[in-house]
């Protein structure tokens, strides 16, 4: 199993508990990866119903850090699994084998078959790899409703488990996390934008930004205890950080330009957002303390929708090709002079990326004909597969692990 670890990437974790949603566990990982395939799985034996082995298989496919073999090939596989499955609990007992390596047991139960899955899988993950719970964190984004109202909505990686999050009968839009149970939005109603905090476990919700003019773009910081946010207050449109414990607000630009879409870095202390400054949108990166900004040197075309891996330090967003297609690409942080390395290369604009927990693949939106639909991205192998078919969705974001 050592092989397989170190193969594909090694992970180290810190962090403090605190029981407050302002207050949540800050991850401090660093991920290294040397892959050119995913290893081979494969279900050796099956105890119980077809339909928690089919179920299991699904989720091990998309999860995206296998290589599933058909069962005429198992023996060849480098992770064998023996599967015990209870259909009238939905509970997952696992045997998982590594070849060459010790075996582990695992389990996972839950009252829904779907769910119970995917925290299967995570454990197996999470015991292989050392990676975050990834399969069982929600994905929210936004959905178009009536009289172009919107709404924001989430589900899983394979775009079941669909729960509704808003209910203002009003556009509510550009959601974020800052931890697994703090999420903010934008709220467009009666003619003023206002940022809404929603404690996810309570489902409470409450205004945090209010002020005259614009207050979009908000950005949760990891620890949930401040907000980047683009505000008006004097008719420019500044960047700002807001303290949630105080209500305090420090303002990190003061120019004639526009600034948006702030995302934090993984330790908590930079910020990277977009800016006209240049005449088109570019990325800047900016102490949270405040200061001189420094521009990424990406070239000069578009780039937007910034969003910055706690898991990998790597930063992706969405960039305006010389064809005019919007890709993804992406920035290795930990270097120092990153190069942006393109992840999308097929047809179509791929927008709005966000990093799921794993540090490995993104959820972004395909832009193609009269469809937005969501896309689940691995930024290794540089392939994609659809969550959603033939909808009209936008701005994912994907909840962190913790």
């Amino acid at each position: 199993m050592e092989n397989y670890r170190l193969t594909l990437l090694s992970l180290f974790f810190t962090f403090s508990v605190s029981m407050s949603l302002l207050a949540q566990p800050r991850q401090q990982t660093t991920v290294t990866k040397h892959v050119s395939d995913n290893p081979s799985l494969a279900v050796v034996s099956f105890e119980g119903p077809s339909s928690g082995k089919e179920q299991l298989l699904r989720v091990l496919q998309k999860c995206g850090w296998f290589r599933v073999l058909p069962e005429s090939q198992a023996a060849r596989a480098q992770i064998k699994l023996q599967v015990q499955y209870r259909e009238n609990q939905h509970s997952y007992e696992l045997l998982v084998s590594p070849v060459g390596q010790e075996s582990f047991r695992s389990s996972a139960k839950h009252e829904n078959l779907n769910e119970a899955s995917f925290l299967a899988v995570d454990m197996i993950l999470g015991k292989l790899f050392n990676v975050p719970a990834y399969c069982s964190s929600p994905i929210a984004f936004v959905m178009p409703g009536r009289n172009d109202m919107r709404e924001i909505y989430s589900c899983f990686l394979d775009g079941s488990g669909q729960s509704r999050i808003t209910n203002n009968a009003a556009i509510s839009t550009e959601p974020n996390w800052g931890h697994r149970n703090a999420l903010v939005y934008t709220l467009a109603r009666n003619n003023t934008l206002s940022v809404v905090l929603v404690d996810m476990q309570n489902r409470r919700q409450r205004v945090v930004s209010n002020t005259q003019g614009l207050n979009s773009s908000a950005s949760l910081s990891p620890d949930g205890r401040r907000l980047a946010l683009t505000l008006s207050r004097d008719g420019r449109v500044d960047l700002y950080l807001k303290d949630l414990t105080n209500n305090q607000n420090l303002r990190l630009t003061n120019d004639i330009y526009v600034e948006s879409s702030p995302c934090w870095a993984p330790d908590g202390e930079t910020i990277c957002y977009v800016s006209d400054r240049i005449g088109k949108p570019q990325l800047y990166l900016m102490s949270t303390g405040g200061g001189q900004a420094r521009r990424l040197q990406l070239g000069g075309n578009e780039c937007v929708s910034p969003t910055w891996s706690a898991v990998s330090n790597k930063l992706a967003y969405a960039g305006k090709s010389n064809s005019g297609q919007y890709v993804i690409a992406v920035l290795d942080m930990n270097e120092k002079n990153p190069m942006p390395q393109i992840i999308t290369v097929a047809a179509g604009d791929w927008e709005a990326p966000s990093w799921a927990p794993d540090g490995r693949h993104l959820v972004c939106v395909r832009k193609s004909g009269s469809s937005r639909d969501l896309y689940l991205v691995d930024s290794w192998l540089k392939v994609f597969s659809p969550i959603s078919k033939g909808a009209k969705l936008a701005l994912p974001a994907w909840a962190p692990a913790y």
